[in-house]
């Protein structure tokens, strides 16, 4: 049922698009990412704020809270670099982009939750098992930032994006941050490969503003 629920939309538009305002459908997900960013960020607090109150290895925890935020502001950063609009206005004529775009935001939005989780899940590790840190436990927060780069690359950045840098530097980061599990702080390490992202991919943009006002 959920298979078809999902293919009904994509048979429907098949005989003829029905009228609808890009902006406006780009607004509607963009805010459903802010609101899905920030329960992340929500749940990842209220989980080292509990391990805090134990006080149990804070060295750890601070590391995690500070890497933690890093992540979910990069991801934020790097989701709206551009808007949600310019895809869907340009190709919303395309009866496969447009579903495309559309529904890599499922993936878009799951991993933005799990990467809250993940984060809770290691907050509560520490609180636990302070001695012991298996792969797993690094893997809850790495692999939902590797999939969240990989699903906006795919979708906001590659079919408008020109510069080669900018879009190799996505797949990049996803391998290093995957990489990063192994690191005996996997979420500052994270954190600080998408900030470096960040710059990369903000980069050429602020040039290019400063040439055009020169």
């Amino acid at each position: 049922m959920i298979i078809a629920e999902v293919l009904v939309p994509a048979w429907a538009q098949s005989a003829g698009m029905t009228p609808w305002h890009p902006h406006h459908i780009g607004e509607r997900y963009e805010l459903f990412t802010l609101i899905v960013l920030g329960e992340s960020i929500a749940a990842a607090t209220m989980a080292v704020r509990d391990a805090f109150d134990r006080r149990h290895n804070a060295g750890t925890l601070g590391t995690l809270a500070a890497g933690g935020l890093l992540m979910v502001f990069a991801m934020w950063w790097l989701y709206f670099a551009r808007p949600a609009h310019t895809l869907p206005a340009t190709t919303h004529q395309s009866h496969r982009r447009r579903f495309t775009w559309a529904y890599g935001h499922y993936l878009i939005f799951a991993s933005a939750t799990a990467e809250g989780a993940g984060l809770a899940a290691y907050a509560k590790l520490a609180t636990r098992h302070p001695d012991r840190y298996p792969p797993a436990a690094g893997a809850a927060v790495t692999i939902p930032v590797a999939i969240f780069l990989i699903i906006v690359w795919s979708t906001h950045v590659r079919p408008h994006q020109r510069s080669g840098f900018v879009q190799l530097s996505f797949p990049v980061a996803a391998v290093a941050v995957l990489t990063a599990t192994y690191s005996p702080a996997p979420a500052l390490v994270t954190g600080l490969l998408l900030t470096a992202l960040v710059v990369v991919v903000t980069a050429p943009h602020r040039a290019g503003r400063a040439r055009e006002r020169e």
